[in-house]
């Protein structure tokens, strides 16, 4: 059926660079930080065409791969060089992902060369993950758990100070919680940008990176999402912490997450449709009196995003846990990630991985326990 369906269409075909182009990275499966061509007939046998440079470290790092040196020359563009290659591996025709280059992809037009963008296959074929990589994101996740228990460790040893805690004689700030997150990957090998870590009331913003002092009493929103330099798999977590005793508000609106994100675990099986788990978490938290979003409109405090997305090259793919149509199949990994937002207060987040296995069955990749305050 797999090489009936491959043979039924024309060849995927992409050109981009593999450490930030995810789809040219799953069809090489070959790091290059310069653009290189790459043509698929079947699933896992492609053919490379990389400068000469790089043809020799291609020959032994893209498993399978057949490696073809691109050699331009004098007066030949792009894509009469492109155009020489495809012809020459017997491709008039091909797919393209939907991010390929527009002016490429109508110079290759000028070369004879037909295109079509391949919107599902590509996609389908990236949701749909194997053992190999549910394990890639599983060990990202092991990581990602014992930087978190770091992070506490840290909050746990501080001294506090007018209120404030204080880290090395020196206010704890978001920016310094950061870079020890940042830095803690990197000795690991693995890499973060971007991680969140928010203190206090600008929490309230879900992808507030954070800055300033950490206060005692108010809470941290941590959103880490390292990806393993050598397998590209991501993992994801988020927690939120208070030092010291949360207020009333905090500590209500924390057990409400909670129980949100165990009303979407309690829906989890094959072929669920995944607006329901998010339906189930608007559900849970409106019981308790929090806004959800209604109508494409945002509360002004409360839920203010979907529930959950797909995991792997990407830190967002398929599936999409929200509104959507799509429903769980077995190879998904996805995360669940209900939270509440009061600008009075900040921010409230709990996310954990959950991968749909190959035989259907459900189950929680993170290990980490969803404990709010730190004494």
């Amino acid at each position: 059926m797999a090489y009936y369906y491959f043979m039924s269409q024309p060849p995927l075909f992409h050109f981009a660079e593999s450490y930030h182009d995810a789809n040219q990275y799953y069809l090489a499966r070959f790091l290059c930080p310069d653009p290189f061509a790459v043509l698929e007939r079947e699933a896992g046998k492609a053919v490379l065409g990389v400068s000469p440079m790089e043809a020799g470290r291609a020959r032994k790092e893209a498993p399978g791969a057949k490696v073809v040196p691109l050699r331009p020359e004098k007066g030949r563009s792009l894509s009469v060089v492109l155009a020489g290659f495809l012809r020459s591996n017997g491709a008039e025709k091909a797919r393209v992902p939907p991010d390929f280059p527009l002016g490429l992809a109508r110079d290759l037009a000028g070369e004879g060369i037909e295109l079509e963008v391949d919107g599902y296959s590509l996609k389908g074929r990236r949701r749909k993950k194997t053992l190999e990589e549910i394990h890639a994101v599983e060990r990202t996740q092991r990581v990602c758990e014992k930087a978190m228990e770091s992070v506490r460790s840290l909050l746990a040893g501080c001294p506090i100070k007018n209120g404030v805690l204080f880290y090395q004689g020196a206010p704890l700030t978001g920016e310094r919680l950061r870079a020890f997150i940042e830095v803690f990957f990197l000795e690991r090998g693995l890499e973060a940008s971007d991680t969140i870590a928010a203190p206090g009331r600008g929490g309230a913003d879900p992808h507030w990176r954070g800055e300033g002092p950490v206060r005692e009493g108010a809470p941290i929103v941590f959103d880490i999402f390292p990806r393993d330099r050598s397998t590209r798999y991501y993992s994801d977590m988020s927690r939120t912490f208070v030092v010291g005793k949360a207020t009333r508000t905090v500590r209500e609106m924390h057990r409400a997450v909670r129980e949100a994100q165990d009303a979407a675990f309690a829906l989890l099986e094959e072929g669920v449709p995944l607006a329901k788990v998010h339906g189930a978490v608007c559900e849970a938290l409106s019981k308790r009196g929090y806004g959800v979003p209604e109508g494409g409109h945002l509360p002004r405090r409360g839920l203010l995003h979907g529930t959950g997305h797909g995991l792997g090259l990407d830190i967002h793919e398929s599936p999409s846990v929200s509104t959507t149509a799509d429903v769980l199949e077995p190879g998904d990994v996805f995360t669940i990630e209900p939270g509440l937002y009061d600008r009075r207060v900040g921010g409230i987040r709990i996310e954990d991985v959950a991968v749909c296995l190959p035989d259907g069955k459900v189950k929680i990749l993170t290990r980490f326990d969803r404990e709010l305050e730190i004494l």
